[in-house]
């Protein structure tokens, strides 16, 4: 059996007023397929988000709606 080490995850503090979505919201809120969502962040133009898990990802809705807003005002 191989060797299985577990890996550690940093989850940044969220405010009060702020929360943890996952992949399925962040697809509903933005209204862009999950592909449109990983190409926008490697080109830096979305927010990464953060690990959860070893196969799972989060964004701060605050994050996400910033991101929002800013394309509201043609920023993105």
């Amino acid at each position: 059996m191989a060797n299985q080490s577990k890996a550690s995850y940093t989850i940044p503090a969220l405010s009060a007023q702020d929360r943890a979505v996952k992949l399925p919201e962040v697809v509903q809120l933005t209204g862009k397929s999950k592909t449109s969502i990983y190409r926008e962040i490697k080109a830096g133009r979305f927010p990464a988000g953060f690990s959860i898990g070893i196969r799972a990802r989060a964004w701060s809705l605050n994050a996400v709606n910033s991101w929002l807003e800013q394309c509201k005002r043609g920023e993105q």
